[in-house]
């Protein structure tokens, strides 16, 4: 009886929802190896998180060629994509974010809808980063209609925006950007009729709104998130400067630096969304208002660069 010979393939081109002409297979403890996908069926996101716990798959040696057509597409693809032009890749990036950010929101505690945001963060700093980029073009895509997720995607890229423009390392940006990203991750578990309610909310509804950023906090350590600075930007976005913020009460420089980002960013991006109780602000009248009748609870300082950054 002939054995049948198996090949390793490239495990990272897999993604969710993609399906192959072939099967591919895992090795088990035992050597032996498993079917893991049959052809034709749809990778999943539980999948795409076993993949990445694994040293390779394979498929047999008899569908290797099939593998090799699909793998030469997706190398062309791939180059593609490098070569779209910047003024495409900012809608790109804000569309591929809103799909992110629906999945996790709707499975916040889900592993690869995490990683898969992380993924987000990075695609806007590599854009910012680019020598021929301008902080606006990716500011413009920013949505005015104000929804949860959206409001998520908006904050991070202010704040990834304002971060750059104060020189923080690329690691650091990447941090400040996963923050900005899952600030309001807390809200995943707040009553919708309570987040989408129009007007003015009651004492015990805001009561029940004041405790997402610990909300968020929490769910950020059951993903596993170790990095203090992400964290904070989390737990603290709505301290304000003179004590009178939540969830803790800190004052002045006791808030994280990060914290102090997302807070004005986040401020700026509910006064210039549409809600559908209120029109929304220009940019310089949100950024006046802020600067005259905000100036006990934002950090002035980083308020200034950001209007610096406008101009």
């Amino acid at each position: 009886m002939v054995s049948t010979k198996y090949l390793a393939i490239d495990k990272e081109i897999i993604s969710e929802g993609m399906s192959f002409e072939f099967k591919v297979f895992v090795q088990s403890s035992d050597k032996k190896m498993d079917c893991f996908k049959e052809n034709g069926s749809c990778f999943t996101n539980n999948d795409k998180v076993i993949i990445d716990t694994l040293h390779a798959l394979y498929v047999e040696e008899a569908e290797h060629p099939e593998y090799e057509v699909f793998y030469k597409n997706f190398l062309v693809t791939q180059q593609e994509l490098k070569n779209i032009k910047l003024d495409n890749k900012p809608s790109a990036i804000y569309e591929n974010a809103e799909n992110v950010l629906n999945d996790l929101f709707s499975n916040p505690e889900g592993l690869g809808n995490y990683e898969s945001s992380k993924e987000v963060v990075h695609d806007m700093i590599d854009t910012i980063l680019d020598d021929n980029f301008s902080i606006k073009s990716l500011m413009d895509i920013a949505t005015h209609d104000y929804y949860t997720h959206t409001h998520s995607i908006n904050v991070s890229i202010y704040a990834l925006s304002l971060g750059s423009y104060m020189k923080m390392q690329p690691e650091t940006l990447a941090e400040l950007g996963e923050s900005a990203l899952l600030h309001d991750l807390g809200k995943s578990k707040v009553d919708l009729s309570i987040l989408n309610k129009n007007g003015t909310l009651t004492d015990k509804e805001f009561y029940e709104i004041k405790k997402h950023p610990d909300i968020g906090y929490k769910i950020g350590l059951k993903l596993g998130i170790d990095n203090q600075n992400v964290l904070d930007g989390i737990r603290y976005h709505h301290e304000k400067m003179d004590g009178t913020g939540y969830p803790s009460k800190l004052k002045a420089s006791n808030i994280p630096l990060f914290a102090r980002i997302i807070g004005i960013c986040d401020i700026f991006d509910a006064l210039t969304s549409r809600r559908s109780y209120k029109e929304a602000m220009s940019s310089f009248d949100a950024i006046k208002l802020m600067k005259l009748k905000m100036n006990n609870h934002v950090d002035v300082k980083i308020l200034d660069k950001m209007i610096m950054m406008f101009r």
